[in-house]
């Protein structure tokens, strides 16, 4: 296994930055694809650095044995269809070509919008925005080259929370920080669907090192209420006794609207976008019963546990108070 050559694409990402250290540590051959010199693994003799682009051909080391496929554009519409469409083709040709076992990072997202409540690997996908229907369409991309003979498997992960990623866009941090600042208002009983990175971790590595069927497609997810995660944040030291304001939810709809014409007209970040009161008032729940019940998966900690531990981190950061 130690002889094992893994490439990674999205290396400098956050999933990618935790699965090249966590596989180093496991002593494999691994190689990262970076579109620029960066200071990133540089000094690190274990990890074998290729500059180069996804979105072109792909010239890389014989003997890939594994290729994990992390890149991917979220918020810039206009690179999404490029790279992670695109890039995932080029990937998938090199895998078919070179006979390398693939997996692939999704996400849960491109469900998108469905009538039911309880979702899982057979729902029918719906995705809604530019992202979601970019990441469909790149797994429609892998499950074709799986009926080509392609050995891969898919992982679709919930929202990724844990330490290290941009605090701009970290939006497990601004719910926790405006949760301590009582800025968080309850509106409805609203579910959060969010996994820890060391158990999106576990799961890829074990999609690699366990001998299964390949053209699987699997989920990873824990849920807790927001009600009950902002009753576990406020009482997290030093304890924060001030009550959380309960909003009807046609009253919420009202100042969303109210909020988004204000913010419109004085050009700056609107706090509760529609987006945003949709995501307060999900009821939708991602089960990973599969992942359970095909590998020994199995999670490390709770996601109430995983929550106070993430909590003292960014408080040893500074980062919440």
């Amino acid at each position: 296994m130690i002889n094992l050559k893994i490439f990674i694409t999205g290396a400098t990402g956050y999933v990618g930055r935790n699965l090249v250290n966590s596989l180093i540590k496991k002593g494999y051959g691994v190689y990262i694809l970076i579109r620029k010199e960066s200071s990133i693994f540089s000094n690190n003799k274990n990890v074998n650095i290729i500059i180069g682009d996804i979105t072109e051909p792909i010239i890389l080391p014989e003997g890939i044995d594994t290729i994990y496929h992390c890149a991917g554009v979220i918020r810039d519409p206009l690179e999404m269809e490029k790279v992670n469409v695109l890039g995932t083709k080029n990937i998938v040709e090199f895998a078919l070509k070179n006979k390398c076992k693939l997996i692939y990072l999704s996400s849960a997202g491109i469900i998108g919008k469905v009538k039911e409540n309880i979702l899982n690997e057979k729902s029918i996908c719906n995705p809604q925005n530019t992202y979601e229907i970019s990441k469909y369409k790149a797994e429609q991309i892998v499950i074709e080259g799986i009926k080509k003979g392609l050995k891969a498997h898919i992982l679709r992960p919930t929202t990724i929370l844990g330490v290290g990623q941009n605090i701009k866009t970290d939006s497990f941090l601004q719910l926790m920080r405006s949760m301590r600042t009582g800025l968080y208002k309850n509106i409805g009983q609203g579910i959060y669907n969010v996994v820890h990175i060391d158990e999106v971790i576990k799961a890829m590595e074990l999609l690699d090192e366990i001998n299964i069927p390949f053209g699987e497609t699997y989920l990873i997810n824990n849920t807790i209420t927001y009600k009950d995660m902002d009753i576990l944040v406020k009482n997290l030291p030093p304890v924060i006794r001030k009550k959380t304001l309960k909003i009807p939810y046609f009253i919420a709809f009202i100042i969303t609207i109210l909020l988004t014409m204000f913010y419109f007209i004085i050009n700056k970040k609107n706090p509760l976008t529609f987006s945003r009161l949709k995501t307060l008032t999900n009821k939708k729940i991602y089960s990973q019963n599969k992942i359970m019940e095909t590998l020994p998966f199995k999670n490390t900690l709770t996601i109430e546990e995983y929550i106070k531990k993430v909590y003292g981190e960014y408080k040893a950061l500074g980062l919440i108070s």
